[in-house]
């Protein structure tokens, strides 16, 4: 498996900047996440990783070879790119040993060794036996796993997954999502998943990528880019995030709803503090840095709740794990005890 380094990416359509002076890169054997909203540049960014579109402008290098660099573009079937999009893209006319087969090199290999190729994918995606299965007689998830089998057959340099999951049921798709991950991981194999799904990024990847109009505006390990955001608008697009009007005071103190927020002052720094559910406790008593108020709604789990309380005139989410015994309609106190995160008015 290789390293992957793009830098400087641009690619417009007409006068629509699809990526704009893009930079990421991946050491061998990582598996990036690339989370961000419906026509931000995911799949085009992992399309001219592949060499299935030209990018006008930067450099992308897999390993130590250079495959795209403004007009010298390496063809995408010389760069060893396992590729596996959307909806699977199985050939409905080869069954499911010959779409396995497909990207490889029949000059280069004998019948013996397409045919034992064929049989190790199939004992590595547990479909023994299904060889002669055409892919109309797969489940959705047997496709997605057939079609990863078909890009680790050539021994790719790197496995770039489009939104493979997102067809699926819910249990089913997490079932899936563990296994191809554990798979990747068991080869050490590279790869880049694009996906909208939040807790499928932060719990599939080493990194996670977040992008907006082209750019990857903020990436590190999950941990990181939960924890640390780096403004408000980031920190829900990785998770549910509460965020209440704040005041930076001149002796660097923060005035918010769990410390008693007056009106704000124009004088000083307005902003927004960014809290996560699970950062505010909830109790019956009261203290000098809680806030009182009641029970709208309470959003039942299974493994945990979802409680909303009205404070004063903000509605605050809480996460607590059950069992639990507050009621909708009981006053209760709220304290804050996560990090704070504030940030200044632009």
């Amino acid at each position: 498996m290789s390293s992957l380094e793009i830098s400087n990416l641009s690619l417009s359509f007409g006068e629509k900047v699809i990526l704009d002076d893009l930079s990421f890169s991946l050491k061998e054997g990582q598996i990036a996440a690339l989370l961000g909203p419906s026509g931000c540049g995911k799949t085009t960014m992992l399309r001219s990783i592949a060499g299935l579109i030209k990018p006008a402008s930067g450099t992308i290098r897999i390993g130590k070879q250079l495959v795209s660099l403004s007009s010298l573009v390496m063809p995408s079937h010389k760069r060893k790119i396992g590729y596996v999009p959307q909806d699977g893209a199985l050939f409905p006319h080869l069954n499911v040993a010959e779409n396995i087969a497909f990207g490889l090199d029949k000059t280069l290999l004998t019948k013996d060794q397409i045919s034992q190729t064929v049989k190790d994918m199939l004992q590595l995606i547990e479909l023994q036996g299904f060889e002669k299965r055409m892919p109309s007689e797969l489940s959705g998830g047997q496709q997605t796993r057939v079609a990863l089998a078909r890009a680790l057959s050539i021994k790719p340099s790197i496995v770039l997954l489009d939104e493979p999951f997102s067809a699926l049921d819910a249990e089913l798709r997490g079932d899936l999502r563990s296994q191809v991950i554990e798979l990747l991981r068991s080869r050490n194999t590279t790869a880049i998943l694009v996906t909208h799904d939040r807790e499928e990024a932060l719990v599939s990847a080493d990194v996670v990528a977040l992008m907006r109009e082209g750019r990857i505006v903020q990436e590190g390990s999950p941990e990181d880019v939960y924890s640390l955001p780096i403004s408000p608008a980031i920190a829900t697009s990785t998770g549910e995030a509460l965020l209440l009007e704040a005041v930076l005071s001149d002796d660097g103190s923060i005035r918010y709803l769990f410390n008693n927020l007056s009106p704000l002052e124009t004088s000083k720094t307005n902003g927004q503090v960014v809290i996560r559910p699970e950062e505010i406790k909830i109790t019956r008593s009261s203290s000098a840095n809680s806030a009182t108020g009641k029970i709208k709604k309470i959003n039942y789990y299974g493994h945990d709740a979802m409680i909303t309380v009205k404070v004063k005139s903000q509605n605050v989410i809480v996460r607590i794990p059950g069992p639990f015994d507050f009621q909708v309609g009981e006053e209760v106190s709220l304290e804050h005890t996560g990090p704070m995160r504030f940030f200044p008015s632009s």
